[in-house]
């Protein structure tokens, strides 16, 4: 059974603050007490002097002028007293100040920390710790300066001076959870399974000890560890190209005086021949993935009969299905080689992902020692992405997704970068070639070269376009600070896939946004992953034209601020002219259409299914209704001259009490005192009933047929089966073998609704 690991929260404040916090508590009780005893007072008095009434004004003036007096001088004797209790506080809190920081070594440091950077590594949560960083906001005199609690810090950790050096110069003060919760397990030689949220440290957390460790070695045999030809001591696995050379760049940047490899095929890798004179030189550290690794075994270039360490990152996905066995390979010819120099299994295994399904948890046993740690900074927490992430989801048709995700990026993305996530390389390869992202887009996948896919890397790294429209290749460990918005041109097809792909935002501390499109028929797929991963989608429409032009015209204001003033001279003439042929606003209104790129106009588009040329209106009632039809019926009779494919998609609002629907705007008109007319009709509100133009889209009522796989493709090719693809009407898209189960309506991927085989919905029955 995997070992429990507990590292319980200890000094995470200093002792002032924790007295501070205390008086301070003890304060405000009195000043509660005291202020409960005037109210009291107060009541009392005029209650008293509405029972006395004796017609007598000025003896009634007179009591309440003296109850008056009474209030102000108690509340008088209140302020000084807070005042007074307040200066014997701060007194108090000075001097155990002064003494705490004459104790303390010379060498502590302090940073401003978030909540969440203080948040106490705790792997099986202990009620009975109490977390005493959430200091009352209210409190005043507290310097903003948090001292890094002492299980974070740098120096509470078996690292040398010249690592704490080169973390110093990427400004790492202090570590992250992860790696302060397996930093002493690794070092001490146990096998371990981790799991930490995306953007929280997890390759420093197992590059940190590594890298450590071998220096110690190398210190003790300074001859072996520059000698020719050597083994790896250290083998990372990684699941894609990319992340095996950001691998490398972490543990390359932190101990520099180690040799280090990268080993992987595909198209763009270096040559097996390159990568073995590599190997003939001798090497510590190497990071591939596992085909070009096994590749280098079977043809005898790669030893491993020195190895210490094997670890794997997205341990998930390495061990899912497409590496399982390449996996199984490796370790295999691990084993074979320790056997081969009279050693058993000397070396510690690593695996380290953002999440750990159930069947993970079966599976690596068989690679782990018997007392394994398991650390898992997710648990039971109320999300398992990252909290510093929005998430938002756009119902669209597919003919106008493309369209929209470039109104996306300028309105959700601000002055940061953006991903954009696509299903197949074709959709990434058509979207590159969309009008509004283009001109600062590059795209990445398995087709393209590596030494292309590294250029597109650096670029994107370093701010030369704005987004990397890419596939799943980007989704796993890639860490790009400046990634402000994630989008999904469709919802991924499980849990884990959204997980890692919004990960990509929201790195080390920042905000992030992720974006998910979907048509009406997916709409089930936010539910699963909502329930997975225990998040709640934002259900928004898409970006309107006041919206895109507020963001891209203040962008289009930076780009004209950063014109070097010295080309400004060459363009008078020709702004002067401009300016007396359309006048000084309009010239400029005009240049801020061109350089935001929306020079042709922007059109309106519909906040539900986000379709160019369409309006959505808003109903609403004072009374509940049923039914979406009931509104059709008021726009039939009240616009009779509206094409009845005109209109469409009537949706009924949450609380029951309003309906949505979408107009051809080519249709619709309002004047300058906001009164709607649709084809020449007016509408004028009543008490009970209004109609508006919908600003934003308001919540709406799930679809009630929608039941995740319960309905086909169609009635008589047009209509719904009552039984469709899907084996389980919980689960969507699955195959149940059990036939006769409760829920079973279609069983694998039947068009059911007829009745033959005496199963409803099974196999191929006949149409309704």
């Amino acid at each position: 059974m995997p070992a429990s690991a507990i590292i319980n929260e200890s000094n995470l404040d200093p002792s002032s603050k924790r007295d501070k916090k205390s008086k301070k508590k003890e304060l405000d009780s009195q000043i509660n007490e005291s202020n409960d005893n005037v109210i009291s007072e107060k009541k009392k008095s005029k209650s008293k002097n509405k029972k006395e009434k004796l017609g007598n004004d000025e003896d009634h003036y007179k009591k309440k002028r003296k109850d008056s007096k009474n209030s102000d001088s108690s509340l008088t004797s209140t302020k000084s007293k807070r005042k007074k209790h307040e200066d014997q506080v701060d007194d108090e809190v000075d001097e155990k100040s002064e003494s705490s920081s004459s104790s303390k070594a010379p060498n502590s440091k302090k940073r401003k920390l978030s909540e969440k950077d203080l948040a106490s590594v705790v792997l099986n949560n202990d009620p009975g710790v109490e977390d005493e960083n959430s200091l009352d906001p209210n409190v005043k005199g507290i310097d903003d300066v948090k001292e890094i609690p002492e299980n974070l810090k740098l120096s509470s950790y078996r690292l040398t001076q010249t690592t704490i050096d080169s973390l110093k110069k990427r400004g790492i003060e202090a570590l992250f959870p992860i790696q302060a919760a397996t930093f002493d397990v690794i070092y001490d030689g146990k096998d371990v399974l981790a799991r930490a949220k995306t953007g929280t440290g997890k390759t420093l957390a197992f590059a940190l000890p590594i890298t450590e460790i071998l220096l110690a070695q190398n210190q003790k045999d300074n001859f072996a560890s520059k000698r020719r030809g050597r083994s790896p001591r250290v083998m990372v696995m990684t699941p894609t190209r990319d992340l095996a050379n950001q691998v490398l760049s972490e543990f390359e940047f932190i101990a520099p005086s180690l040799k280090f490899l990268s080993i992987y095929g595909g198209n763009g890798g270096k040559s097996i021949e390159v990568q073995y004179q590599g190997l003939r030189e001798g090497t510590d550290v190497i990071v591939g993935t596992p085909g070009r690794l096994l590749d280098q075994i079977n043809r005898g270039n790669l030893k491993l009969e020195e190895l210490k360490f094997i670890c794997l990152d997205e341990a998930d996905q390495m061990l899912d299905i497409g590496f399982a066995e390449d996996m199984e390979t490796i370790l295999q010819h691990v084993k074979n080689h320790k056997e081969k120099q009279g050693e058993g299994v000397d070396y510690q295994t690593l695996l380290f992902s953002a999440t750990v399904p159930n069947w993970v948890k079966q599976t690596v046993v068989k690679y782990l020692k018997s007392d394994y740690v398991n650390v898992d900074l997710v648990g039971n927490s109320d999300t398992k992405t990252n909290e510093n992430i929005c998430h938002y989801a756009i119902r669209s048709s597919w003919a106008s997704r493309k369209d929209i995700i470039g109104d996306v990026v300028a309105c959700y993305a601000g002055t940061g970068s953006c991903v954009i996530f696509c299903n197949t390389k074709n959709d990434a390869n058509e979207l590159a070639l969309n009008d509004k992202l283009k001109q600062d887009a590059q795209v990445l996948h398995g087709d393209i070269a590596q030494s292309q896919r590294e250029t597109t890397l650096k670029g994107f790294r370093n701010g030369k376009f704005k987004c990397i429209i890419c596939t799943d290749v980007l989704a796993r460990g890639i860490d790009i600070l400046q990634v402000d918005l994630v989008i999904n041109c469709e919802p991924p097809k499980d849990v884990e896939s959204y997980v890692h792909r919004a990960g990509r935002t929201a790195r080390a501390g920042r905000q992030g946004k992720a974006v998910t499109f979907f048509k009406p028929q997916e709409e089930y797929l936010l539910q699963i992953i909502e329930r997975g991963a225990r998040i709640q989608f934002q259900i928004v429409g898409p970006p309107q034209p006041q919206d895109i032009i507020s963001a891209t015209a203040n962008d289009a204001v930076k780009n004209l601020e950063s014109v070097e003033s010295s080309v400004l001279p060459y363009f008078h003439s020709t702004a002067k002219e401009l300016i007396e042929r359309q006048g000084a606003i309009e010239a400029l209104s005009a240049a801020l259409a061109y350089i935001s790129g929306y020079s042709g106009g922007i059109k309106k588009r519909s906040l539900m299914s986000a379709t160019e040329g369409y309006t959505t209106l808003l109903f609403k009632f004072n009374y509940p209704i049923r039914h979406g039809s009931y509104a059709r019926t008021i726009v039939k009779k009240h616009f009779p001259n509206l094409p009845e494919n005109d209109v469409n998609a009537f949706k009924l609002t949450k609380d029951s009490e309003g309906v949505v629907f979408d107009v051809v705007s080519d249709h619709l008109s309002v004047n300058e005192d906001g009164i709607i007319s649709i084809c020449g009709n007016t509408w004028y509100n009543t008490r009970t009933t209004t109609l508006e133009i919908a600003k934003e889209l308001p919540e709406l009522q799930e679809n009630k047929n929608n039941n995740n796989g319960r309905n086909g493709w169609g009635r008589n090719s047009g209509g719904n089966f009552r039984n469709g693809s899907g084996g389980n009407r919980n689960v969507g898209f699955s195959n149940n073998n059990n036939n006769n189960n409760k829920n079973g309506r279609g069983n694998g991927y039947g068009y059911g609704g007829g009745k033959s085989s005496g199963n409803r919905g099974n196999g191929y029955g006949r149409k309704f």
